[in-house]
């Protein structure tokens, strides 16, 4: 179970398409934890982040990660 201040990993699976791309949260998961496998067409991005508590993270890389 996951509770405030646990890091934890946000799961994203991001798909380019014209002109950008579209990003699919697929779940928030407990560092270690078995995730769904990436969908063809799609790369993954995995961020980590405290549950409950604000980052301040402006952004990140999209696409950067290659399929599993």
């Amino acid at each position: 179970m996951i509770s405030n201040g646990d890091r934890t990993d946000v799961v994203l699976d991001v798909y380019q398409e014209d002109g950008g791309y579209r990003v699919v949260m697929v779940g928030v998961f407990e560092p270690g934890a078995a995730v769904p496998p990436v969908p063809a067409g799609a790369t993954r991005n995995v961020v980590q982040a405290l549950m409950g508590l604000a980052l301040n993270v402006r952004a990140f890389g999209l696409g950067m990660a290659a399929a599993e």
